[in-house]
């Protein structure tokens, strides 16, 4: 793989795992090609960076510049490379250390000033933030105000769901669902399951050392972070093994190693000094634990078609208990996955926990007892598993190229009704709609009739007609969101605003490779068939017309509206304005149920001089 590949899956990489609930590698993928990047060129210009891809120089809505930036972390996978860290620093020998978890979350900071909470924001590129301050509301862990500081602080620590959190993650990784929740629109009393521990104070003054921060702030009633002072690499390595062998079993939150930073913090900025700091500090570090693992043996592989027709293997072997969660499934990602294994059935798997989370296939056993020269192993397919046609090789894929394979037709159908917010229908729904012959296609939904749903299980009269309502409404769209709906890796609306892609035209002309975001676009446009997909879509869509002019203004909205989220946000663009979903300096409206009322949102919004109107005088 060549530098600029590496880079650009990277950084796609890192933009996923920030802003979706879907990363695209396992953490451990990521760490390896990172640590080959830094092997290959340690110059590059990526090692600068940190979080999202942002351009901080540029004022945008819903972002905040933090006053101290929120750097990433230096990595360590072995006592010997801390031990070499501790030397780099050479500091006396009775230092002391502040040890603590290094919790898999989403980073955060709460700005307080008077003593007062201002907002809460994301760490993003450690340099700007987005603003997520609506969930201080539903989070006891976030404090209104505090009593150690009347200046300007922040608190920074980790928002995660607990191992035992009552909410339903429907099988998704942990992580993966704060993060869903903090970006969720409607329904945001379910952050409730959401805890923020914290475990920094910005401001060196409130203490000379970070255990004594972590103090006060458990002295504050924060939910803070455990820890534990050391004073020698032996110490580090035996707080290290007891992590490995209980204590990441035994913590609530789930963790990617330990943090160890030196804990008198007056030192800090002179170690610093001695170095650029530009990705991380270098008074702290990242010990990054080896994954958790367990031997097992390879049942057999299911081969998945996706709605692209690339065959996707996913490992079954006998149960195994890893991490108190057990498992009998894992990803083998692609064909050429499974031919460098060589694996068939009675193989002995490594599987790990990538992150104490996603199973993870890490090697096969069984294969020095085997050539590479004259492997035809019986568990690969010669035939796609659901139309029967050959298939051909395809990268690292094998694909089935049929256009009326089956599996690709309802995947691409089920595709759209998620990304249509298309509600009140299940994955067996479309494939039973399928089977009976009622769908073969997109098209075919927008054409479905109350007969069509006739002896099928779980659909009475009113959740049909509440199907058919809502297919109706997704009909009409603007080019923008269609654009967005066709599942090209980065492609949102943010996304497209910031390549002045505002209509199918655009999009069709766009041949900028300045950005991974348009290379993506170019790479989608190339392939026939999703030019096909696209043209099938614009048949059955209704295409709004969005003025390309600025518009009216920046609304915001909070408590209560006459009608839901989504419905009101598309009145607000076809009346001209822009949605924004937090409240920031740039609001030209804050729409609330009471332009009178106390919270702290319109509280905030009368400080920073936004115009309070109500729904009702606002949409009449």
């Amino acid at each position: 793989m060549e530098i600029k590949e590496i880079v650009k899956k990277l950084i796609e990489a890192r933009e996923l795992y920030y802003n979706s609930e879907n990363p695209i590698i396992t953490d451990s993928e990521f760490d390896n090609l990172e640590d080959f990047l830094r092997e290959r060129d340690p110059e590059n210009a990526y090692f600068s960076s940190v979080g999202i891809s942002l351009e901080t120089s540029i004022k945008k809505s819903g972002k905040i510049t933090h006053k101290i930036p929120m750097l990433s972390m230096g990595k360590a996978k072995q006592i010997g490379q801390i031990e070499k860290w501790i030397k780099k620093v050479d500091l006396p020998e009775d230092q002391v250390y502040c040890m603590q978890p290094k919790i898999d979350g989403l980073s955060a900071a709460c700005h307080y000033n008077n003593g007062k909470l201002e907002y809460v924001a994301t760490r993003g590129d450690g340099a700007v933030g987005q603003d997520i301050s609506h969930i201080a509301k539903y989070m006891e862990d976030i404090k209104e105000s505090i009593s150690f500081s009347n200046g300007e602080v922040e608190i920074r620590g980790e928002l995660y769901l607990p191992k035992n959190t009552d909410y339903d993650t429907k099988g998704k990784p942990l992580r993966n669902n704060c993060v869903g929740l903090i970006n969720r629109k409607e329904g945001q009393d379910d952050l409730k399951y959401v805890r923020f521990v914290s475990y920094q104070i910005s401001d060196n003054s409130c203490s000379p050392t970070e255990s004594g921060k972590i103090k006060l702030l458990e002295k504050e009633g924060f939910h803070t972070v455990t820890y534990s002072r050391v004073s020698s690499v032996e110490e580090i390595d035996n707080y290290y093994k007891n992590y490995i062998d209980h204590n990441r079993d035994l913590w609530l939150y789930e963790t990617d190693g330990l943090i160890i930073a030196i804990d008198d913090n007056t030192m800090h900025e002179e170690i610093d000094s001695r170095w650029v700091v530009d990705h991380h500090h270098h008074y702290s570090i990242a010990f990054k634990p080896p994954a958790a693992f367990k031997e097992t043996e390879l049942k057999d592989i299911e081969w998945q078609v996706s709605r692209q027709g690339n065959l996707v293997p996913v490992a079954i072997f006998n149960p195994i208990i890893l991490g108190g969660a057990t498992l009998e499934r894992a990803s083998l990602h692609n064909y050429n996955f499974v031919e460098s294994l060589l694996l068939e059935k009675g193989d002995v798997l490594v599987i790990e926990r990538a992150n104490d989370v996603i199973p993870y296939v890490r090697g096969n056993k069984s294969i020095d007892r085997k050539s590479a020269e004259s492997f035809l192993s019986e568990i690969v397919p010669q035939w796609c598993p659901s139309c029967g046609k050959s298939l051909t090789s395809s990268g690292v894929h094998l694909k089935c190229t049929n256009s009326e394979c089956p599996e690709q037709l309802i995947q691409k159908i089920i595709y759209w009704v998620r990304e249509a917010d298309i509600e009140q229908v299940s994955i067996g729904t479309i494939r039973s709609l399928y089977k009976s012959g009622k769908i073969r296609n997109i098209r075919d939904i927008y054409n479905l009739k109350n007969e069509d749903f006739e002896n099928l299980e779980g659909f009475g009269e009113k959740k049909i007609g509440n199907f058919i309502e809502q297919v109706h409404k997704s009909r009409e769209l603007s080019p923008v969101e269609l654009i967005s709906r066709l599942g090209i890796p980065l492609v949102q609306k943010k996304a497209l605003k910031k390549l002045n892609i505002n209509s199918i035209e655009d999009f069709l002309g766009f041949e900028d490779e300045s950005y991974v975001i348009g290379q993506n676009i170019i790479e989608w446009k190339n392939d026939a068939a999703n030019r096909e997909y696209l043209q099938e879509l614009m048949s059955v869509v209704s295409l709004k017309e969005v003025s390309s002019g600025s518009t009216k203004g920046l609304v915001a909205m909070t408590g209560k509206g006459p009608a839901g989220r989504k419905e009101l946000t598309a009145r607000l663009e076809d009346m001209g304005y822009e949605f924004s979903s937090t409240v920031s300096g740039e609001i030209n409206i804050l729409l609330c149920e009471d332009p009178e009322g106390g919270s702290s949102k319109l509280k905030k919004a009368e400080k920073l001089g936004i115009k309070l109107i109500s729904y009702d005088e606002f949409f009449s």
